[in-house]
């Protein structure tokens, strides 16, 4: 018994592997490679995009389709995935405006309903993006990010390795790694510290990120003096991203909040 529907459109040249199941009424277009094991359901529409195995696709997701960026003439880009994704109903994932530069969703990441990765987005590995929120295009997000519901993010942005944004927030500016960030415009609030305790960061290392936040984000420092302070002593390699993550920073990074009165005054 085949496991694509019979009420599914395929086109000819998809190459996609016997183990994975097509749900009814489900468009497949050309050019799309379909790894092992993957399970495709309702009215979904896959272009243009290369996925790998033990991806699933709830329903009425639209993977690939063309860009909404007006500089796109057409070319043959493309979206690729990972393994292990959960992308639940509604979620749509355009592929690049560039040929050279793809969209990409690396592995074991969750995309609830509603939420939309533009044109050029790079999002890495076990990250969460909850209901209703926007990643525009050319963003760059690496692990382990949580994107909280109804949050729009600004084109260009950078998220870092475990930063979460909170609920309803306007991303502008890049927001560093294990940061939490909140508010319109978003700013820095604290440290993801739940976070790292549930992937088992050593006490030490979360004491030694601690201190680096509040050096370069509450000292009231320049944060470039404040980096070169803390390379000048022995330090842990996340506090080593943390600063390289800044450095590399072309948009700006969030600022901090200077206290929970003035976090409360942008809520």
């Amino acid at each position: 018994m085949s496991n694509i529907h019979p009420t599914a459109v395929i086109d000819p040249t998809a190459k996609i592997d016997p183990s994975t199941v097509i749900g009814p009424f489900t468009v497949i277009g050309a050019d799309v490679q379909i790894g092992k094991n993957n399970r495709i359901g309702p009215h979904c529409v896959i272009e243009n995009t290369t996925m790998g195995d033990n991806n699933e696709l709830i329903a009425s997701a639209f993977i690939g389709v063309k860009p909404q960026d007006l500089s796109y003439k057409d070319e043959h880009t493309r979206v690729v995935i990972g393994n292990g994704n959960k992308i639940r109903e509604c979620v749509t994932i355009h592929r690049s405006t560039f040929v050279d530069d793809p969209t990409t969703l690396g592995d074991n990441n969750l995309l609830m309903a509603n939420s939309h990765l533009a044109h050029d987005v790079h999002m890495g590995n076990n990250c969460i993006v909850a209901n209703c929120s926007g990643l525009a295009g050319h963003i760059r997000v690496e692990d382990r990010v949580i994107i909280s519901g109804l949050v729009g993010m600004h084109q260009f942005i950078r998220i870092g390795t475990m930063a979460m944004i909170s609920g309803g927030s306007m991303a502008v500016l890049d927001v560093p790694p294990y940061c939490i960030a909140q508010g319109d415009r978003a700013r820095l609030v604290g440290l993801n510290i739940v976070g790292l305790r549930r992937a088992g960061f050593d006490r030490k290392v979360i004491l030694e990120i601690t201190r680096a936040f509040k050096r370069m984000f509450r000292s009231g420092k320049r944060l470039e003096e404040a980096m070169a302070e803390l390379e000048a002593a022995p330090h842990c390699k996340e506090v080593q991203h943390m600063i390289d993550f800044c450095r590399a920073s072309k948009r700006g990074i969030a600022p901090a909040k200077k206290s929970l009165h003035e976090a409360n005054d942008d809520e």
